[in-house]
């Protein structure tokens, strides 16, 4: 095993091993040496881990205590998130599962630079700690691990949890999509379009009345010239049709005023 150059990032090693290329904190690399040595990938190890919290979703996010560099050793600081990338949709992931096809932007990666970009312009989102490319032929599949957010819920569960209707709720749901809008006009200010933002990307942290924002799944992340801002039509939109089909699933609906909360948070 061998650590390269090639697809470098600022702040990341490139760790290469037979089967898999990886960007890693220089304090992460020790554990992805560690697991690439024993052939396996960042989230099939994490899958294995005693102290692991499974995640359900379209593939299970493992949220695993941080295997960080101290000396010698590893030590458990904090917890990291890592999540498998497979397709959404319904004809791709029967044809490729979970196999991307290479090109010049590889999605672990891209994930990367739009992550680090998204923080140094004013965006939350997790910390990436590592992001896995394992290639096979013309394909390749990929991990990614970021700091994990804790007494957090998404937009999904934060507007369509039945169990939150009851006291508070109202307010509570007010503060979540004008949170969300915000982030949306923020984003598009500072030159930053998420292409595939819908309700499970928006990830809401309550801190006393009013909940933090944090961006998810940036591997379809447009990054604009620095300064120059963006339309927040496109993001807007998307993140509406997400939240009617919410609805449509649910039976639980939005009300008019809370549309109207969300569109003028967009707006400014």
């Amino acid at each position: 095993m061998s650590t390269g150059t090639r697809w470098a990032c600022p702040g990341f090693d490139v760790v290469e091993h037979p089967g898999a290329r990886v960007l890693a904190r220089p304090e992460v690399v020790p554990w992805v040496r560690v697991v690439l040595g024993g052939g396996q990938g960042l989230h099939a190890a994490s899958a294995r881990d005693k102290e692991a919290l499974r995640l359900e979703g379209r593939d299970p996010v493992f949220v695993i205590p941080a295997k960080v560099s101290k000396g010698e050793g590893t030590v458990s600081r904090d917890r990291w998130a890592v999540r498998h990338y497979v397709r959404g949709g319904r004809l791709f992931p029967k044809i490729l599962g979970d196999r991307y096809i290479k090109s010049r932007r590889v999605r672990p990666y891209h994930e990367v630079e739009a992550s680090e970009a998204a923080r140094s312009r004013g965006i939350p989102t997790p910390r990436v700690m590592a992001a896995a490319m394992y290639p096979a032929g013309p394909f390749y599949r990929g991990d990614m691990v970021t700091k994990f957010v804790p007494d957090a819920s998404d937009l999904v569960d934060a507007l369509f949890d039945i169990r939150r209707k009851g006291a508070g709720g109202a307010a509570e749901r007010l503060d979540s999509l004008r949170a969300a809008g915000e982030l949306v006009r923020r984003m598009a200010e500072v030159g930053l379009r998420h292409r595939d933002l819908h309700a499970r990307n928006i990830l809401l942290e309550w801190q006393g009345a009013a909940p933090r924002t944090h961006l998810l799944d940036l591997d379809r992340c447009e990054v604009g010239p620095e300064g120059v801002p963006l339309s927040s039509t496109s993001m807007h939109l998307r993140l509406r049709r997400s939240l009617k089909k919410w609805e449509h699933r649910t039976g639980i609906h939005i009300l008019d005023k809370e549309w109207d909360a969300l569109d003028r948070a967009v707006a400014g």
